[in-house]
């Protein structure tokens, strides 16, 4: 008869038998789980899916990596507060990620330190206005003037209220120009800017290339890839980023002069406006436009700031000698017409000497 130890033992090995298979199921389970996800992101990324869920959606006709392969040199780089800006160092920006010459945070005593902000119009050469203007003032008044290009390519009003904000001012400038408008009423490609965050992690970026999750979060509505039914800022929204420049400035006893942004699309307007989205149909660009102009005609009188109306001094002149073939861009002889404008604002105010060759 067995003793009662014996008969009170439980088999020791019944839990191992079961845990082996256990494992393996779980084991199997995750290759097939990987496998069949593996499948669909290949069928993906061969049949060309691509929905973008982070803030390379809040790029202008490229996004932010497809620019950079695109450039003669890839420049652009993410930032959390500015969604993206030039890198460093590279195609004659200087340190600071700024195209033109280097530049101190702090300037020097008796200078006279001139912002200009922007987007492509404002940011980029050969020879952009704000090259011209330095040129000119170092000519005319050596050592008594200091112009800084902080345009930058794709920029909207509400990127530059907060490049404003978190750099310009603490460069002591004495004058800001502001010439904004057309990213700012270019159609949004998925978040508004004020609705986007730029903060990312590698792992998130990773995650975020996998087309798997692309389609998942656009069939659940994460992503609006062809919503492009609002602007990357509203009229509100562009009136709103203007006065923000204007009191910030204020606040700084910093002088702060507008620029509308004039056109040439009476000349035509190029299709590749339509084609890349940036607005829904050639017929409303012109009238969207100036009401944009508008705005800025409004702001700068609200809170007496000097206005340079470009938009309708060059409705009088001769555009094809004033813009590129894009109708938006200034040609060397539009950005010359402009700097001339800035020095004759200039002289109007007593900062600068009359020069009797200026007209």
């Amino acid at each position: 008869m067995p003793s009662t130890a014996s008969a009170n033992q439980t088999p020791q090995s019944t839990p191992s038998r079961r845990a082996v298979p256990l494992r393996r199921r779980i084991l199997l389970s995750a290759i097939t789980v990987l496998l069949f996800f593996g499948s669909i992101e290949l069928l993906l990324r061969l049949s060309g899916f691509r929905a973008n869920l982070n803030v390379e959606r809040m790029a202008f006709t490229f996004p932010i990596d497809d620019y950079n392969k695109s450039a003669p040199q890839p420049f652009l780089v993410r930032d959390d507060t500015l969604f993206w800006r030039p890198r460093a160092g590279v195609m004659d920006h200087n340190s600071h990620g700024f195209y033109g010459p280097e530049f101190n945070v702090e300037k020097q005593p008796g200078v006279f330190r001139i912002v200009c902000l922007g987007d492509s119009c404002t940011h980029f050469g050969p020879d952009s206005y704000p090259d011209m203007l330095r040129v000119y003032l170092d000519e005319m008044a050596p050592g008594q003037f200091e112009v800084i290009n902080a345009g930058v390519i794709g920029y909207t009003s509400f990127q530059g209220r907060r490049l404003l904000e978190s750099e310009v001012l603490n460069w002591s400038p004495d004058l800001v120009t502001v010439y904004f408008g057309w990213n700012d009423h270019w159609l949004a490609r998925g978040r508004q800017d004020k609705n986007q965050n730029a903060e990312t992690s590698a792992v998130v970026d990773a995650l975020r290339e996998l087309r798997v999750v692309q389609l998942t979060a656009f069939a659940l509505g994460g992503v609006t890839s062809d919503d492009r039914n609002v602007m990357r800022v509203e009229p509100d929204d562009y009136r709103q980023n203007l006065a923000r420049i204007c009191q910030e400035c204020e606040s700084r006893d910093v002088a702060v002069w507008y620029f509308t942004a004039p056109h040439a699309f009476d000349l035509g307007i190029p299709p590749y406006l339509t084609q890349s989205g940036e607005v829904a149909d050639a017929g409303s660009l012109v009238p969207l436009h100036q009401s944009y102009n508008q705005i800025v005609r409004e702001v700068a009188n609200a809170c007496g700031a000097p206005l340079v109306d470009l938009a309708s001094e060059m409705d009088g002149m001769n555009k094809q000698q004033l813009f590129i073939d894009d109708h938006i861009h200034l040609s060397q002889g539009g950005k010359l017409y402009v700097t001339k404008r800035i020095i004759q604002m200039l002289e109007s105010t007593g900062t600068l000497a009359d020069d009797p060759n200026i007209q």
